[in-house]
């Protein structure tokens, strides 16, 4: 077996048998890796870290030559536990929403540098002391526009206008329609009076203003550290929230248990 040293997020673990731990870590070279870690639980302090979920560590680990995806972990030291996140239960909450979503929509040993350096960046932006819900809606826009599957925000998804006013957004067309094309697509015909509930009751989407599609595509071109500073109105907030949360429910195969704490606590 080939020995790789790496530096490692904690994405998920659980016990195995009496010592040992099964460990989910996404790494900067390979993507995901499922690991084993032996006796890390045996109290003999063999081991530099407790492998806390979002902990960053540097770990050693064999992968196997032939078959299975559940690698032996020797080796791992702790980098940064971002102890400013974990004392407040907002921003501990929102870091495990990151970790989570990544596990659930990244695939094992897939590498994509750029999606380990995002979770980085928003750990650090959280530790700021800046929103949380804003740095939530940051890595929202970023990690899909990584995975290849940001919405359409800058045209309309059917005519191509550009940057449509007022604008729709459209769950499963993946963007946004003009406001033609949505009542078309509903076959509506003329004028009608209460045009946005309409549209946001029947599917075709939901109204978003000329601010939010211009926050979305600020945060997708953007570097995390310019956006430290980004001022949201309490409007704009709202319908980023609403959009990108439909957006990230119709990804997922079922509720994350980070979101469902969120909605109880109040802080989504």
């Amino acid at each position: 077996m080939a020995a790789t040293k790496t530096l490692a997020l904690v994405l998920a673990k659980q016990d195995y048998r009496d010592t040992s731990l099964l460990v989910d870590f996404y790494t900067r070279e390979h993507g995901k890796v499922k690991g084993i870690v032996k006796g890390i639980r045996d109290g003999h302090q063999r081991y530099g870290s407790t492998l806390e979920p979002f902990s960053l560590n540097e770990i050693l680990f064999y992968k196997r030559k032939r078959g299975g995806d559940l690698h032996q972990v020797t080796q791992v030291e702790l980098v940064d536990l971002f102890p400013a996140v974990r004392e407040d239960l907002e921003r501990l909450s929102y870091a495990s929403y990151f970790i989570e979503l990544i596990d659930e929509l990244t695939e094992t040993e897939e590498a994509d540098p750029e999606i380990f350096e995002l979770v980085i960046a928003l750990l650090e932006f959280l530790a700021t002391g800046a929103s949380a819900k804003r740095a939530a809606r940051i890595f929202e826009i970023k990690f899909f526009e990584l995975l290849g599957l940001m919405p359409e925000i800058r045209s309309c998804v059917i005519c191509r206008s550009e940057f449509p006013d007022p604008a729709f957004f459209s769950v499963r067309q993946g963007g946004i329609y003009c406001r033609p094309c949505a009542l078309k697509a509903q076959g509506a015909m003329g004028r009608i009076g209460d045009e946005a509930a309409m549209v946001a009751s029947t599917g075709v989407g939901i109204p978003v203003s000329r601010g939010t599609i211009n926050f979305l595509e600020h945060a997708r071109r953007s570097p995390v550290k310019d956006l430290y500073r980004v001022k949201v109105a309490q409007e704009v907030g709202a319908e980023l929230e609403k959009v990108l949360r439909r957006f990230v429910d119709f990804h997922l195969q079922r509720k994350l248990n980070s979101l469902i704490f969120l909605e109880k606590m109040g802080f989504d």
